[in-house]
């Protein structure tokens, strides 16, 4: 996918966002374990490769509501960059082709 095809499909979401609200992190089946803190981040299904992921104040999501707890009860106030829910959608611009070293 191009990056203008990613950006189309981002605004799209915005776009729709504002018809929706956020999901909870409990409904989008939000995890987060520090074991993967310190991960490659472009290299596997974390929220900093979701095209619905925002690196600002912290770590936001246009989907996911950053407040309330995981599916494992904690409470982080954030969408970690090495977090991962069932509405992640890949952006290619930021993974690591699997086929270079």
């Amino acid at each position: 996918m191009s990056d203008k095809n990613i950006i189309e499909k981002a605004a799209d979401v915005v776009g729709n966002v504002t018809k929706f609200q956020k999901q909870s992190k409990l409904k989008a089946a939000y995890l987060e374990r520090d074991e993967f803190k310190d991960s490659d981040m472009h290299a596997g299904y974390f929220c900093y490769n979701c095209i619905y992921w925002v690196d600002s104040m912290g770590g936001k999501c246009m989907i996911v509501n950053d407040k309330g707890p995981d599916i494992f009860g904690n409470e982080s106030g954030v969408i970690a960059a090495h977090g991962c829910c069932n509405g992640y959608e890949p952006n290619s611009g930021k993974l690591k082709d699997p086929n270079t070293r």
